[in-house]
């Protein structure tokens, strides 16, 4: 058969694939061997799992009521969260070092993800700031950014105070949730 007559019959020509040659699309992809493949890949489903959660409007996953966790337990987790938006890493910090936190998982499991979380907006926080600056430089987009990041710090500061609000309350009803993405990466680091 020739090429023309394949094509007429709508059959493909089969092309040879050589060793070392890049993956087409009817390849199955190749597993990364290296450990800094293996927590890229990691990262990367980490963080479309999170997108496509909040996408969603998923703000946490998972809820479960610990039927473990007293009123003592659900305070502290309450204000683990609820400080963070005054005093922050203060409160989440005293939970972790203090001598019963090995002893009340609900506590420690809470302190752990509401610092992580407040880790997640102050560096976002950073990042704004350092960008922001550095686009400064450019004359008439600088200032347009500028402008942009002053309106817009407002709105970012209250929906972190809402999330912090929303966890905090839910945390105070007993629960253990997931954060989409941050809590998956806090159990793969050992943390949770």
């Amino acid at each position: 058969m020739t090429t023309d007559d394949m094509k007429q019959e709508g059959m493909q020509e089969e092309t040879p694939v050589q060793p070392g040659a890049p993956e087409t699309a009817g390849q199955a992809p190749q597993e990364n061997t290296s450990p800094t493949g293996r927590a890229v890949d990691t990262a990367r489903e980490q963080a479309s799992e999170a997108a496509d959660a909040l996408r969603h409007g998923e703000f946490m996953r998972e809820a479960v009521v610990d039927p473990e966790a007293s009123s003592d337990d659900r305070l502290i987790a309450l204000l683990s969260y609820i400080t963070q938006i005054l005093i922050p890493a203060v409160m989440p910090i005293i939970v972790l070092l203090s001598a019963s936190s090995k002893q009340r998982p609900f506590q420690r499991y809470h302190a752990v993800q509401s610092l992580a979380l407040t880790i997640v907006f102050v560096g976002l926080g950073i990042a704004v700031v350092v960008g922001t600056g550095i686009l400064q430089i450019v004359p008439v987009i600088g200032w347009l950014i500028g402008v942009a990041m002053v309106c817009l710090t407002p709105i970012g500061y209250l929906m972190a105070v809402v999330a912090l609000l929303y966890y905090g309350y839910q945390a105070y009803q007993g629960k253990r949730f997931s954060i989409p993405g941050l809590t998956s990466f806090l159990r793969d680091q050992g943390w949770l």
